[in-house]
């Protein structure tokens, strides 16, 4: 594994960089069995160059989140409140005729990134995602789709160091359950922070909302 490093195209990152995302979190009292299985990983990431997504609390999901889509024309600061209530709104309306849904996450698999749990079957998830992406090709044009995450999948922390990920897929492949439901009635819009954290040198990232888009309405 390397170094995450967050890609914003036609902007250089910078520490403390903020950048609108459509995030699916995990929310307690619903997603609580994937956070079993996210918790069961975090001892065998605790030997490796990578910083976890949520904190060792059972009950607090952090920042884990499945992404959809990032809005990559220009950084959250530039996106004025006009612009963001209009997104919002696209929003609502491409997800109007989405119904909420159920899909599966896991198993744990170390990679270059951390640590990610894939998402199968991912048919509904990229229903969402071209609904986002809808929206947002809508309200700011075709320049704001710029980001290529690959297949879906929810990241549990991401790495600030080499190291060999042999070891980390050997522990991640014996622990069990390796599988665990993921229920999304709602897309967040989120105002996405990237900073340098001081105790590991890596990217850290944090949150403000900025609309939640209930499915289905």
């Amino acid at each position: 594994m390397e170094r995450f490093v967050p890609r914003f195209q036609g902007h250089p990152w910078v520490d403390g960089m903020r950048v609108l995302h459509a995030y699916i979190p995990l929310r307690p009292g619903v997603d609580d069995e994937l956070l079993a299985l996210v918790h069961t990983c975090r001892p065998a990431m605790a030997g490796y160059p990578i910083d976890p997504l949520f904190p060792a609390d059972p009950a607090d999901p952090g920042v884990l989140h499945l992404t959809v889509e990032m809005v990559a024309d220009a950084t959250a600061t530039d996106i004025g409140p006009a612009e963001r209530t209009a997104l919002a709104d696209a929003l609502r309306e491409a997800l109007s005729g989405v119904s909420p849904f159920e899909t599966q996450v896991g198993p744990p698999i170390g990679n270059i990134a951390g640590v990610v749990l894939d998402v199968w079957p991912d048919e509904a998830v990229l229903n969402l995602q071209e609904g986002v992406r809808t929206a947002i090709r809508k309200t700011r044009g075709d320049t704001a789709l710029q980001h290529s995450g690959g297949r879906p999948h929810m990241q549990l922390g991401y790495s600030y160091g080499a190291a060999s990920s042999d070891l980390l897929n050997s522990v991640l492949r014996g622990l069990t359950p390796r599988r665990a439901p993921l229920r999304v009635g709602s897309v967040h819009l989120l105002d996405v922070c990237f900073a340098i954290a001081p105790d590991t040198g890596g990217w850290r990232m944090t949150w403000e909302p900025v609309a939640e888009i209930p499915l289905g309405y």
